[in-house]
This record gives C-alpha cells, sequence and structure tokens, in this order.
C-alpha cells in the first residue's frame, strides 16, 4: 500500500486527486467506483491500455509491472474502497 500511495501520488493524484474523489464532469473519482471496486481484471485492462475517447491514458508501458499493480492494489483498498484485492506484479504482465 505504501508504495502503492507513492506511486499514485506521483501519476495518478493530478487528475483523479489525492483524495480519489476526482474532478466532477472532467476525470472520475476512485472512491466507490465501478472500477475500483469492480472486476479486478477490469481495473488492470483501463490502467495498462487506457481509456479511448477519454483522457485516460495507458500506463502499461510508462510504469513497470511492480509499480502498477501497486497503484492498483491502492486504489482498490484506498479511499474508503476495501476489496481486500492485492494485484501481483504477473496479473499486470499477463494484461499485457
Amino acid at each position: 500500500m505504501a508504495r502503492g500511495e507513492k506511486a499514485y501520488n506521483t501519476t495518478c493524484a493530478a487528475c483523479h486527486q489525492a483524495t480519489g474523489a476526482g474532478i466532477p464532469g472532467v476525470f472520475p473519482a476512485l472512491a466507490g467506483s465501478a472500477i475500483a471496486t469492480g472486476e479486478v481484471a477490469g481495473h488492470i485492462d483501463i490502467v495498462v491500455h487506457g481509456k479511448t475517447g477519454t483522457a485516460m491514458q495507458a500506463f502499461g508501458e510508462q510504469l513497470s509491472v511492480l509499480d502498477l499493480a501497486a497503484i492498483i492494489t491502492y486504489e482498490r483498498n484506498a479511499f474508503g474502497n476495501s476489496t481486500g484485492d492485492m494485484v501481483q506484479p504477473a496479473d499486470v504482465a499477463a494484461a499485457k
């Protein structure tokens, strides 16, 4: 979680905010979101590959699988989200 929080604050917080609240109408919240609390494979996919037609860029080639796994784990267990999921680097590598 500590590594995920650090990487999140460096890479994701500018858009999704340090609180995970996002910026309404511009960048979606992660707190309580269907992405951050839903199926883990979908969460990995959007972080690795981005989302066409939105500002969500692909981070799969920019960050290590370790940092990506840490960020996704953090997002799934911070901001009031409590999935209990611990994403592994191998899960991210498989999605690439």
